[in-house]
């Protein structure tokens, strides 16, 4: 039976991607069997109505809750949590407005994904609050600490800003008022897991991928190995972990590694690669992408590693996974939840070195393979099949009808 579900998606464009794919195809897939309402913030407005008048037949209702430009102006990316927290008690008082008016059955903030910004809207009477996936507790591992130079006082404010939100949610009760908390990581589900009374045995990453992304890969017949690297080009992606193992490769190892994106770090490693003769012939930064681009370079591509130091699950992962990639990734996140050595190769470590080794050990079995490349790529479609938008919401769908049993009209 249908369910009325009011979902809280800050993070919300139909042409986007990243947390804003995740509440838009949420809603978009779960309208298909529930009647929909999405509360999100002013500034998607342009594209969801643009989108809407393209598409007349999206039966999707959609709310818009703003915050004063003063602190648009003041909470910038550094302070972007205070701004969450301030959207969400504005949206509060609309949540419950609408819950109220349109008969809500329950509530499911699905962004933003970080735990920080979860909202107390279990607080709205008689409806039922579901959150998640949240991710947002997992830090850089101690061996890779040395990558985040320059960066420690980022990380420690981050930390420092988790104990805090921690704190507050314990105190404050708003997780002991959330009926079901789903978790991106496990990292994420063991600093808050004891807070919680409803939720998922295991992690469930918040990243998804439509059928139309299942592809079927063209057999792929040359020598070397051709080796994809996409996202943003910050610090914490890990860049320099990868370059520090690619050059330690030997020399008759045949590979080009193609880093798709661009950012703030990416003067610096333009010119480590071109001053270092082991990296110069093997690395390319091809600057952002297209989504053209980006379908042309999962195509072209034989493995896809994500080095980053840390992350709540990565959506590159997925996206790899569903055009036929097999995919290299640390042991930790949320990647480590799709991951494993069915489907690519997971590297670990203790300290810096033990870490490269342990990627460059991956990276020599994975160019050195090229049959098993194709063997952990095809298992990687079908692993992809698990994450799709319309599995994700029958897996929603099984909490929605646990939490509001019987008839509804």
């Amino acid at each position: 039976h249908a369910v009325n579900i009011l979902y809280v998606a800050y993070s919300c464009d139909p042409y986007a991607g990243s947390e804003d794919k995740i509440g838009w195809s949420v809603p978009f897939e779960s309208a298909r069997s529930n009647r929909v309402h999405v509360l999100t913030k002013e500034e998607q407005r342009e594209p969801i109505e643009r989108y809407l008048a393209a598409h007349p037949a999206c039966d999707i209702r959609f709310h818009y809750v703003d915050i004063p430009p003063v602190c648009k102006r003041l909470l910038g990316e550094s302070l972007y949590s205070g701004r969450l927290g301030i959207w969400n008690r504005r949206a509060y008082a609309t949540a419950a407005r609408i819950c109220a008016s349109e008969a809500i059955d329950l509530i499911h903030q699905v962004t933003p994904v970080e735990f920080r910004a979860i909202g107390d809207y279990g607080r709205i009477g008689n409806v039922p609050f579901v959150c998640g996936p949240v991710g947002g507790a997992e830090y850089i591992p101690p061996g890779l600490r040395g990558y985040a130079q320059g960066h420690e006082a980022q990380e420690l404010v981050r930390r420092a800003a988790n104990a805090l939100s921690r704190w507050h949610l314990a105190t404050s009760g708003v997780l002991g008022r959330v009926d079901h908390v789903l978790f991106a990581n496990r990292e994420t589900q063991d600093y808050l897991g004891d807070l919680c009374g409803g939720q998922d045995a295991r992690p469930y990453p918040e990243i998804g991928v439509g059928e139309q992304e299942l592809a079927r890969r063209r057999r792929r017949r040359h020598d070397g190995c051709t080796i994809l690297v996409a996202g943003r080009l910050v610090y914490r992606k890990g860049h320099d972990l990868l370059l520090d193992a690619l050059a330690g490769l030997p020399a008759d190892v045949r590979c080009e590694c193609r880093i798709v994106g661009d950012g703030p770090c990416r003067e610096a490693l333009g010119r480590r690669c071109q001053g270092d003769a082991r990296l110069r012939d093997r690395v390319v930064l091809t600057g952002a992408a297209s989504f053209e681009g980006m379908t042309e370079e999962y195509q072209n591509a034989d493995v896809l590693v994500m080095p980053s130091l840390r992350e709540t699950s990565g959506s590159v992962v997925l996206e790899a996974m569903a055009r036929g990639l097999p995919v290299i990734t640390i042991g930790r996140f949320g990647g480590a939840e799709m991951v494993d050595a069915g489907v690519g190769w997971l590297y670990a470590g203790t300290d810096q070195g033990s870490y490269v080794r342990s990627l460059q050990e991956a990276l020599i079995e994975c160019i050195a393979s090229p049959e098993e490349r194709e063997r952990r790529g095809g298992r990687a479609r079908g692993r992809a099949e698990h994450y799709t938008w319309g599995t994700k919401v029958t897996h929603y769908q099984d909490i929605y009808d646990r939490l509001v049993p019987g008839e509804r009209t």
